[in-house]
């Protein structure tokens, strides 16, 4: 009889042992698969999920590695042998992998079941291992509906059961060749029966458990090695990250030390040029000094021409006045030696004569008086002005004491002494106008002596 299998495995987020538990756990394996579910967790046990649409029976189990059992559903036909199911759990990246292989379907249900599978087990079992929302919700969700069997009560378990074995086929009679001719032949289904033994059982147990350490040391083995080399990996990784971390240093230890260079390089030459510019203003200001100095050295050399040219002008007007005055003094003793002459007859006569226009004479004298006081005024306007050219020379005296001045304080408040003094030898020239007002009066006086002798 042909029968169907298949194989279906998925990876569900939790370890092997975790996983065994679970599925041997009433209260878990009736959580995860939303319905009501009964578990024996021994071998020849049985397992009642999905309300009673599934019945099968523990025949190989390891912890955390294996578990074997007959399978059969409603849909299975009457008279028909349990299916089997294999299911192996691998510790993988991620957690656990699981392969079920179930064999010897009757034909039309493998995918029934195939879909019964990831429906009902490997879906719901990767949402609730991976999700602790989920869990506790799917918990919470089987305690409402009443699926989580009650503590103490066991009237309700289903009583074990073996594997179904149809009863064995009746000898068939043996019937001639002709009457074989004469009847149809009748074709029977064999079905294959297979009784449990179990000692064989225990031999098959003991054999999958030395498989299965082996397996398990085999799996730690290849666990250590990949943990070996991924430390290997790791550390590689680490030295590598060190590496590149160490270059990114130098590079950048090295860039902060060419900026440092730039900017010291920018620094000595802003020095350069600060210092450059502090010698050419330097420069220009000793040039601007040395031009005020030849300024004033000119000025200077200016300023005395000048003071020679006046004392020169001024020395040469007081000859000029000094022999005005000799002479003039010589003019007048020459006329008082001829007024001491005896007057003769003539002369007298001449004066008895002339004596008649005395009025005439005295206008006359009138108006000498407004000329000479008209010349005297004129006199005096150009001596006030000689007088006051002295003022420049106060200027000059002031320009040279300046860097008497500069030098001392107590220089500078010596200066208006000496002014003082200055102003002193300037006021004698007022005596001399008036000793030549005198001179000046003295003609007239002396020809009012004349006209009164005469």
């Amino acid at each position: 009889m042909d029968t169907e299998e298949f194989t279906v495995s998925s990876v569900i987020p939790a370890s092997p042992n975790r996983i065994y538990s679970a599925w041997m756990d009433e209260r878990h394996h009736s959580a995860f698969t939303g319905s009501r579910a009964t578990v024996d967790p021994w071998v020849g046990g049985r397992v009642v999920s999905d309300d009673g649409f599934i019945d099968a029976t523990h025949v190989y189990l390891v912890t955390g590695s294996r578990i074997a059992m007959t399978w059969r559903t409603r849909d299975f036909p009457k008279g028909t042998n349990d299916s089997h199911v294999d299911i192996t759990f691998e510790p993988v990246a991620g957690g656990t992998k699981i392969d079920v292989t179930h064999t010897k379907i009757p034909p039309g249900l493998g995918k029934a079941c195939e879909k019964l599978w990831k429906k009902l087990y490997l879906d719901p079992m990767t949402k609730y291992f991976g999700e602790p929302e989920a869990m506790r919700a799917a918990y919470e969700a089987a305690k409402k509906a009443g699926h989580l069997p009650l503590s103490g009560i066991k009237a309700s378990r289903p009583a074990p059961r073996r594997p179904f074995v149809p009863p064995p086929r009746p000898p068939e009679e043996e019937v001639d060749e002709e009457e074989e001719e004469e009847k149809p032949k009748k074709t029977r289904k064999r079905i294959e029966t297979k009784t449990i033994d179990l000692r064989e059982l225990a031999r098959a147990q003991a054999q999958a458990r030395k498989e299965a350490a082996e397996r398990k040391a085999d799996v730690k083995k290849k666990a250590e090695a990949a943990r070996r080399q991924a430390e290997a990996v790791r550390k590689k990784a680490e030295a590598k990250k060190k590496a590149e971390l160490l270059r990114v240093q130098k590079a950048e230890a090295k860039l902060v030390a060419a900026e440092k260079k730039k900017a010291e390089l920018e620094k000595r030459k802003a020095a350069a040029m600060k210092k450059a510019e502090a010698a050419r203003k330097k420069a220009e200001a000793k040039k601007k000094a040395d031009m005020r100095m030849r300024k004033k050295a000119a000025a200077k050399k200016k300023a005395d021409a000048i003071k020679r040219k006046k004392v020169a002008a001024k020395k040469k007007a007081a000859a000029k006045k000094k022999a005005a005055a000799k002479k003039k003094a010589a003019a007048k003793k020459r006329g008082t030696s001829a007024k001491r002459r005896p007057a003769t007859k003539k002369r007298r006569a001449a004066t008895k004569k002339r004596a008649a226009p005395k009025k005439r004479g005295a206008a006359a004298k009138k108006r000498a008086k407004v000329t000479k006081k008209r010349a005297a005024a004129k006199k005096r306007t150009k001596l006030t002005k000689k007088r006051a050219a002295p003022k420049k020379r106060t200027k000059v005296t002031k320009k040279r004491a300046a860097p008497k001045k500069r030098a001392k304080v107590t220089k500078k408040r010596a200066a208006p002494k000496k002014r003082a003094k200055v102003t002193k030898k300037r006021a004698a020239p007022k005596k001399r106008g008036a000793a030549a007002k005198k001179r000046r009066k003295a003609p007239a006086k002396k020809a009012k002596r004349r006209s009164s002798r005469r």
